[in-house]
C-alpha cells in the first residue's frame, strides 16, 4: 500500500482555478462514495485484503485527495504488479476529475483546470510530511494559522463518516493533528495574526476611509461570514443588513453577530443599490452577482464607491465586476496577503517546528509497523489453530466420546495461553517504540509461508 496526495494549493494554481476544483461537504461526501467504488486492485497478507481509504480536504486555498491505496494502482487504469506505477501529476489530475462529473460539477474550461503545473502528488514520507506540516500550519498561506486544524478534523470526520477511512487514516489523521498541537503550544508560530474580518475592515478603511455612518450587507450565513461580519459590529456602521437564500439563516446570523437586520433573498438587488460594503459568502456554486447586474445597480448608486469582499470560493461576484468603474472587489487571496504582511516575525520559527514535524514523523513511521505487524500475528494464531486441529482429529477418536467436548476446550484453552505472552509482546513492541524493518522481515520469514 502507498500513501499518496493529490490537490492544488494557493501556491500553484489561480483563484479561478482552485475555485473550479472546490468542493462542498456533500459534494466531497459523494466524492467519497464514489472513490469507494471505484476499481482498486486489493491486496491481502495472508488471505486478509487491506481496504483503500480515502479522505478530501477541501478549503479556500486548496483542494487535497488523501489516499491509502495499493503500490500497483496506477490512475491511468493500467495495473502493475509488483512495483510503484506511475505517478504522473497529470493522469491524477484526469482521475480524480472524473468524480467532478459524478457529483454534476460544471467543469468550465477544463483546459485550464487540468494544467498539470496547477497540481502536486506526495508518495509515502513526502505525503506524510506534507499532511503534517500543512496541520502545522507550515504550508498555510497565513504561516501558523490554526484554521486549517477544524478544516482537517472537519474533513477526517466526514471520511469516517463515509466509512473510506480505516486502520492506517484513524492513526495517520490524529497524529498529523497531535503534531499540530505540540508545534503551536512549543514554538510562537502562530502568535502575532490578525483575522481574516480585521483584514476585510483595513480593506474597507483603504477605499471608503472612516466607517461610521456606512452601510453593510452580509450576503450568506456560513462561518467565515459570521466571523468576518463580527469585526465590523463595532464600526458603528450606519444600516447592517444580512440577506439568505432562507430568511431563518439570515435572522440566526443576526441573533450571532448581534447586530443586523434580517432580509429575504428577493430583496438582493435592491440592497446592494443601498449599500457601501458587501462581505459575500454564500455555498453557490456559480456567481449570484453578475456583471450586467452589477453594471444597472451602479447606475442606480449615481457611481458611488462599492466596497465587495468576496469570501467565497466558488466565488459569488463575477470577477469581472471589478472592471465596473467605482467598484472595488476583493477575493480570499486580497484578505490572505494584509494577512501575511502581518506575520513575518513567525519565519523565525519555521527550523523549531520543522524539527518537531520531523520527530513525530519518525514515530508515527515506527508505530506503523502494526500494518505489517498484525498480518504476521493473525497468521501466527491461525497457524497454532491448524496444528491444534489436526492433532485434536489425530487423536481424539482414542478418547471416549463424553470426553471430546473437554479435549477440545484444553486444547484451545492450552493454545491460548501459549500465545498470549509472545503476541503481547509483540503488540507492546510495536505500539511502544515501533518495530525496525529488520526485526518485521525477521517474523514474516519466521511465521509466513509464502515470503
Amino acid at each position: 500500500m502507498k500513501l499518496i496526495v493529490f490537490g492544488l494549493n494557493h501556491r500553484t494554481a489561480p483563484l479561478e482555478v482552485r475555485e473550479s476544483w472546490a468542493l462542498s461537504r456533500e459534494e466531497s461526501r459523494q466524492t467519497l462514495q464514489h472513490l469507494s467504488r471505484c476499481s482498486f486492485p486489493t491486496p491481502a497478507v495472508s488471505g486478509n485484503e487491506i481496504p483503500n481509504e480515502h479522505l478530501v480536504l477541501s478549503t479556500c486555498n486548496r483542494t487535497e485527495f488523501y489516499g491509502h491505496i495499493p503500490r500497483s494502482f496506477s490512475p491511468s487504469g493500467e495495473r502493475v504488479d509488483q512495483q510503484d506505477a506511475p505517478n504522473k501529476v497529470e493522469l491524477y489530475a484526469h482521475f480524480y476529475r472524473q468524480f467532478y462529473r459524478e457529483v454534476e460539477r460544471n467543469l468550465g474550461g477544463d483546459k485550464e483546470a487540468l494544467d498539470p503545473e496547477h497540481f502536486y502528488v506526495h508518495l509515502q514520507d513526502e505525503a506524510l510530511e506534507h499532511l503534517f506540516r500543512l496541520a502545522s500550519g507550515l504550508d498555510s498561506m497565513i504561516l501558523g494559522e490554526s484554521q486549517i486544524l477544524q478544516q482537517i478534523k472537519g474533513a477526517f470526520a466526514l471520511a469516517q463518516d463515509a466509512q473510506t477511512a480505516g486502520k492506517f487514516f484513524n492513526r495517520l489523521f490524529p497524529a498529523a493533528l497531535r503534531t499540530a498541537k505540540r508545534v503551536r503550544s512549543v514554538t510562537a508560530i502562530s502568535e502575532g495574526a490578525i483575522t481574516p474580518g480585521q483584514a476585510a475592515l483595513k480593506l474597507a478603511r483603504e477605499v471608503l476611509g472612516d466607517l461610521s455612518a456606512r452601510s453593510i450587507l452580509v450576503i450568506g450565513s456560513g462561518k467565515i461570514a459570521t466571523t468576518t461580519a463580527r469585526s465590523f459590529r463595532d464600526e458603528n456602521l450606519e444600516q447592517y443588513f444580512v440577506i439568505n437564500r432562507t430568511e431563518e439563516r439570515a435572522r440566526d446570523l443576526v441573533e450571532k453577530i448581534g447586530a443586523g437586520k434580517p432580509l429575504p433573498w428577493d430583496r438582493l438587488q435592491e440592497t446592494l443599490a443601498e449599500v457601501d460594503l458587501v462581505i459575500s459568502s454564500t455555498g453557490a456554486v456559480e456567481p449570484v452577482v453578475k456583471k450586467s447586474m452589477l453594471v444597472e445597480i451602479q447606475k442606480e448608486r449615481q457611481a458611488r464607491p462599492l466596497v465587495v469582499v468576496d469570501l467565497a470560493i466558488p466565488r459569488d461576484f463575477d470577477p469581472s465586476v471589478r472592471e465596473i468603474p467605482q467598484v472595488h472587489l476583493f477575493n480570499i487571496d486580497d484578505l490572505n496577503r494584509v494577512i501575511q504582511d502581518n506575520v513575518a516575525g513567525r519565519h523565525t520559527h519555521i527550523p523549531f517546528a520543522e524539527d518537531i514535524i520531523r520527530e513525530e514523523m519518525e514515530t508515527f513511521q515506527r508505530r506503523m509497523t502494526f500494518l505489517q505487524v498484525d498480518p504476521v500475528l493473525r497468521h501466527m494464531v491461525e497457524r497454532f489453530e491448524q496444528i491444534r486441529l489436526g492433532e485434536l482429529q489425530a487423536y481424539i477418536s482414542q478418547f471416549p466420546p463424553e470426553y471430546h467436548p473437554v479435549l477440545k476446550q484444553l486444547t484451545s484453552s492450552l493454545v491460548k495461553k501459549l500465545l498470549h505472552f509472545p503476541i503481547e509482546k509483540l503488540k507492546s513492541l510495536r505500539d511502544l517504540r515501533g518495530l525496525d524493518s529488520k526485526e518485521v522481515t525477521f517474523l514474516k520469514h519466521l511465521f509466513l509461508t509464502d515470503v
